[in-house]
């Protein structure tokens, strides 16, 4: 019986979504997610990302994540947009069983510009749950000068 409570919070947790990266930082400069383990689930999602850089990532429950919303607490420093991916991913299973390979819709895309150095929060909001998302805009690298 003392397994119950546990399975239960683990149920509950499995209704938020999964972040995933889909680009990767430029030369020399920073774009990282990653997810903030809690005892049976991730609590957020943090994200260092260097100023001027766009990072894109997709937000999937069972499929794509549907109605997705994305707010920043400070757009000054984090401006996040929704996107749209030129892919189609697998869908939470269509009428009469189609397969992964059969039932796809577009991949649910959003992208944050780093545009000032500092930390905020971004908010997803979506029909499958939400997530939040601690980005750090850390300063681009110093170039030298040139001869």
């Amino acid at each position: 019986m003392s397994h119950l409570p546990k399975l239960l919070l683990a149920t509950l947790a499995a209704c938020h979504p999964a972040l995933v990266a889909q680009t990767a930082a430029p030369p020399g400069r920073t774009a990282r997610l990653d997810a903030v383990e809690g005892t049976f689930t991730t609590k957020h999602y943090r994200l260092e990302l260097t100023q001027g850089v766009a990072f894109a990532f997709t937000c999937m429950a069972s499929g794509p994540c549907e109605k997705v919303t994305v707010t920043s607490e400070d757009p000054a420093i984090a401006e996040p947009r929704v996107a749209a991916l030129t892919r189609l991913v697998p869908n939470r299973g269509g009428a009469y069983g189609a397969d992964d390979w059969q039932n796809r819709a577009p991949a649910a895309a959003t992208v944050i510009v780093g545009r000032a150095v500092g930390t905020t929060r971004v908010h997803l909001h979506s029909a499958d749950g939400g997530r939040m998302i601690v980005v750090t805009v850390v300063a681009p690298p110093a170039t030298a000068p040139s001869r």
